[in-house]
């Protein structure tokens, strides 16, 4: 799977929950993510194309509520969208270099 192709798999999705501050450095919410395969993968083989330290990834939330009514932020991680076309533009740049 490359890192542009659209996901129609299951979502790499989290929850972040209001924490108890018990130091001026802890966080105001935590929580966990399932980090799908799929996922992982088109972040790994971003790593390995790019051989960079780093790479940029996209992180959405949502405002929800439990069932108690407790505030909540829901999360998904995904790869960095790189659109079909500037993929395109870049290869044509290559093969006319």
């Amino acid at each position: 799977m490359a890192f542009n192709e659209p996901l129609s798999k299951k979502r790499s999705l989290g929850a972040l929950r209001k924490a108890e501050k018990t130091k001026d450095r802890s966080p105001d919410s935590t929580g966990t993510l399932k980090l799908q395969r799929h996922t992982f993968e088109a972040l790994s083989k971003q790593f390995q194309e790019t051989a960079a330290a780093e790479i940029d990834c996209c992180i959405a939330g949502w405002r929800n509520s439990d069932q108690g009514g407790q505030p909540y932020l829901s999360v998904e991680l995904s790869p960095r969208y790189v659109s079909r076309r500037r993929e395109q533009l870049n290869e044509n740049l290559g093969d006319f270099i």
